[in-house]
């Protein structure tokens, strides 16, 4: 039986409705612990970070373990706000305010996210046909680290956002071999890198493959080219001098240059350095390779991540769709020249990796769909299964954010605690309930001796951050060691961890933790943790 295929217009409509459906889907507890001056998404890039650096004029040496671009961007969407501010209106210190701020830094994420969609759709109409990118978005759509990241403020999103950009230009000179898409590659890859540092593996391969590609196009049109003659083009002399001098327009070097160079320290050798978690042999690569699959599972769930390596396994099978496979150069000179050298490949990490899948898996469904075939409304009907496993397998960190412990926990505070009690917050303040409205203090590396210096009413725990976070013998491990036996003067008087009953995640393989081994590398743990809160026992 044949089926009418699918038109264009109707097509680009069911784009726009897959957009405002990701965009309900992200906003979805975008007030996860809010109000708040911390927030409880880790690494989040909180509004103090950039009221910092607006102070220092981006400039007298000033830096922070993340590069200064998307800074520049969220002091822009901020400025109506820091003008009242300077006018005396408000006060973006004070927790309503600051709150605010916290909400559009969210909110900015939320937009670049459904960029990021409209991005794959224009990139896969650029490799193949427009049904096939359109299910190459929903699958981005449906990722878990896209549905968390597009709700907070952390990089992830935006540095994704100019990279997944610069593919598209990428696949446009390789296509047409214009200067602007040349000029433009540059420009996008140099706002990639300085919006988030690790970016900058995906263009340590790639432009040579480009250059390779430029010489190919020349010699046909010219057979006496050479290599020299090709990399000394106007459109590669130009797209290279543009990308420079913007990451260094970008990065201020000339009136921050103290500033940058603090910065590629601290990146390098100081407190932002990301410490290996895997042995550098053989071994240990293939283990990591291994981890990497694992996580590519997890933020799809088993159905799609079927779905994508198959859509892979078939496209290397045929051999067909050359741009397709241009695709994954710059994500192999990410993974060789980033996490290769690290050593560590957290969920999000994976993230781009995950991004490039979508196109192989968009293409198996695409041609899975084909109108003439066989038991075509089967394969609808199978496909849309995949897809509604899958949204209540992603969704399901929508529903922890929503009923994350710690709102219950901070409702028994109200109730039981009083504004004479003091506080002491047992971990990072960001996986703790929120503690301004008591006399407290939290510690990240609390110990026996800080105890009886803090004497407190109260201890706060949270499973996001126990013992298993140190070695046997220390002095952090010995706290939390005797605080979870009530072996330090205190008893356990609550205790709390929501169990939604939508939830799909296996919170064993998440939320394992050994030290720094874990069974999957990613911030999901720190949601909806286990609170625990001790009282001084009573003599």
């Amino acid at each position: 039986m044949k089926i009418a295929v699918p038109s264009k217009t109707f097509i680009n409509g069911a784009f726009c409705g897959l957009v405002f459906f990701s965009l309900l889907i992200n906003v979805w507890g975008i007030n996860w612990g809010l109000p708040s001056f911390n927030g409880w998404a880790a690494d989040e890039l909180t509004p103090i970070r950039v009221l910092e650096a607006v102070e220092e004029g981006f400039a007298n040496g000033w830096h922070y373990k993340y590069p200064p671009f998307h800074f520049y961007v969220l002091t822009l969407v901020y400025s109506p706000v820091l003008l009242l501010h300077k006018l005396g209106v408000v006060n973006v210190y004070s927790l309503p305010t600051y709150t605010l701020l916290f909400y559009i830094g969210r909110v900015l994420s939320l937009i670049m996210a459904a960029g990021i969609l409209g991005i794959v759709y224009l990139i896969g109409q650029e490799i193949y046909d427009k049904k096939s990118a359109f299910f190459a978005a929903v699958i981005a759509s449906l990722n878990l680290p896209f549905i968390y990241y597009a709700k907070t403020i952390n990089l992830d999103i935006p540095y994704l956002f100019w990279f997944m950009l610069s593919l598209f230009f990428y696949i446009r000179l390789l296509k047409e071999q214009k200067t602007r898409d040349y000029v433009l590659f540059a420009a996008t890859a140099a706002i990639a890198v300085a919006t988030k540092d690790q970016a900058y593996a995906f263009y340590f391969l790639t432009p040579g493959f480009i250059l390779w590609q430029h010489y190919r196009y020349l010699q046909q049109r010219d057979p006496s080219i050479t290599l020299k003659k090709a990399l000394k083009d106007r459109k590669i002399v130009l797209s290279l001098g543009v990308g420079i001098a913007l990451f260094l327009g970008i990065h201020n070097i000339i009136f921050n240059l103290n500033g940058f160079f603090a910065h590629v320290n601290d990146i390098t050798s100081g407190g932002a350095t990301i410490s290996p978690r895997f042995e550098r042999s053989l071994s240990g690569h293939l283990t990591m390779f291994w981890q990497s699959l694992r996580h590519i599972r997890v933020s799809f769930g088993w159905l799609l991540y079927g779905v994508c390596m198959l859509g892979l396994l078939k496209a290397f099978w045929q051999r067909k769709h050359y741009y397709l496979f241009c695709l994954l150069i710059p994500i192999v000179s990410y993974y060789l020249f980033f996490v290769s050298i690290v050593m560590y490949n957290a969920l999000r990490y994976l993230f781009p990796v995950c991004l490039i899948l979508a196109f192989f898996g968009g293409k198996l469904i695409g041609d899975f769909l084909n109108s003439s075939a066989q038991l075509f409304r089967v394969k609808v009907l199978s496909i849309i299964a995949v897809f509604i496993y899958t949204f209540f397998y992603t969704t399901s960190v929508n529903v922890l954010i929503t009923h994350d412990s710690r709102y219950q926990v901070e409702q028994w505070m109200a109730k039981t605690l009083t504004s004479s009690n003091f506080i002491l917050g047992a971990g990072d303040a960001k996986y703790l309930p929120r503690l301004e409205k008591f006399s407290s203090e939290s510690l990240k590396r609390p110990t026996l001796e800080t105890l009886k210096q803090k004497n407190p009413d109260y201890i706060i725990g949270t499973s996001a951050y126990d013992s298993r976070r140190f070695e046997p013998g220390t002095p952090e491990y010995e706290f939390f060691s005797k605080l979870e036996t009530e072996k330090l003067g205190y008893d356990l008087v609550f205790q709390y961890k929501a169990d939604p009953q939508w939830d799909l995640l296996n919170h064993e393989e998440l939320g394992y933790r050994h030290i720094n081994r874990m069974y999957v590398y990613s911030n999901f743990d720190k949601i909806n943790p286990e609170i625990k809160i001790y009282r001084k026992s009573r003599q």
